[in-house]
């Protein structure tokens, strides 16, 4: 068993008394700070290798092992979204285009936020957004907001552009089938900088 699953055995079967617990007048096993048994009597007055009793949680067991299960899940959360991350940011910068991070000067990052608080709705109808303006207007930095927001909702996203898209394409031309289906499988796919690629007639042709 991992660790975690250790700690959670431990926890489970823990009757071992401490200083301050004490006997009931049932014969059980009580804890000295919740008051609670730590013991049950098999039902029916049943007996399993010898002993009449099993471990029962105590309020403070079951506190211990509510925070301990919470810290794991938060742990596998964090392990996932850094999987997330590393597979679909072409830019490490990326991670730091976040919510948090905006510093208020786009009127339409609200819109960003609907995207994401809304995304069962928009993902089941496939709605899309598409952003433009002159450069400097904050385009990417909104498009990377969605996607770091949507990644801690363990979603999804690959964020790219055609340049890097294109140069994919020609180092691996026989498996491009399969790359663009690796593109096609996110549940959302940004694609930086849209319209680059018109100045040359490959990249028109492969768009």
């Amino acid at each position: 068993m991992c660790d975690y699953d250790n700690a959670i055995f431990r926890l489970a079967t823990e009757a071992e008394p401490q200083p301050e617990d004490y006997t009931g007048e049932d014969g059980l096993l009580y804890c000295g700070s919740c008051r609670q048994p730590k013991e049950a009597y098999f039902t029916e007055g049943k007996n399993l290798f010898g002993r009449d009793r099993h471990p029962k949680e105590c309020d403070c067991q079951r506190k211990r092992r509510e925070t301990l299960e919470a810290s794991h899940r938060e742990y596998k959360h964090r392990e996932e979204v850094e999987r997330l991350k590393r597979t679909g940011f072409t830019d490490p910068a990326m991670r730091e285009w976040t919510f948090e991070n905006d510093n208020g000067k786009c009127p339409q990052m609200h819109k960003a936020h609907a995207y994401v608080e809304q995304w069962e709705r928009v993902s089941t109808g496939n709605y899309g957004l598409i952003l433009w303006g002159t450069v400097g207007t904050g385009k990417s930095y909104f498009a990377g907001c969605v996607a770091n927001a949507l990644m801690e909702k363990e979603v999804s996203v690959c964020m790219t552009n055609f340049a890097l898209i294109l140069n994919d394409l020609a180092a691996s031309y026989k498996d491009r089938n399969e790359y663009i289906a690796r593109l096609c499988s996110f549940p959302l796919l940004i694609l930086d900088d849209f319209g680059m690629e018109r100045g040359t007639e490959y990249g028109l042709e492969q768009v």
